[in-house]
């Protein structure tokens, strides 16, 4: 396919993929890669990853999410893909932490249009999976040890989810997001 093919096809699906989190009411995924890629840019121990999307969750506790979109027809060898996204969220957490930073509990979502790894699938968000994409993807640690703390840490924040294209037709609208909003005060201040 031509990489102008795939890149409209990535731009497609990051676009479904925003309407349908943001019409569940909590999340607001205000940045995407192709028109704020630096607002979508993760630093993480080995250097910097963009991600498809990035905002954060609405209410009390308003979380920072990053988003990573696989807008597939079939499995197309997603898992080391999907170890890679993990060694990511990973390095990423032990990077604020060993810097010393305040931890901003970022939240990790890893959406595909088509299952992968159906043997493991339950488990895919799971500490024993972030160790094993960490000896799979070495170059994420950086020069420093796996810290058990922080896979568990990590495992708790990651998200897979499957979104259908008809997904959409049983989403709200963006119109319909803002009325919501409105009614639910998830955007009002916290102070």
């Amino acid at each position: 396919m031509p990489a102008e093919q795939t890149q409209e096809q990535g731009r497609k699906g990051v676009a479904l993929v925003q309407r349908w989190l943001e019409s569940t009411t909590f999340l607001e995924l205000n940045w995407n890669v192709y028109d704020n890629s630096a607002m979508c840019e993760v630093e993480h121990l080995g250097g910097v990853k963009y991600f498809d999307l990035a905002g954060s969750f609405l209410g009390a506790n308003r979380r920072e999410v990053f988003v990573e979109n696989k807008n597939y027809s079939s499995d197309s060898g997603q898992y080391p893909h999907f170890q890679e996204f993990l060694a990511i969220a990973y390095s990423a957490t032990a990077k604020v932490k060993n810097a010393g930073r305040m931890d901003r509990a970022t939240e990790f979502i890893w959406v595909t249009t088509h299952p992968f790894s159906i043997k493991r699938w339950a488990s895919l968000a799971s500490e024993a999976e972030i160790r094993l994409a960490l000896v799979a993807r070495p170059e994420f640690l950086g020069d420093t040890e796996v810290d058990e703390d922080i896979v568990r840490v990590v495992a708790g924040r990651i998200w897979v989810l499957v979104m259908h294209e008809k997904q959409i037709d049983l989403s709200l609208t963006q119109q319909e997001v803002w009325q919501v909003l409105a009614l639910l005060k998830r955007k009002e201040a916290t102070l």
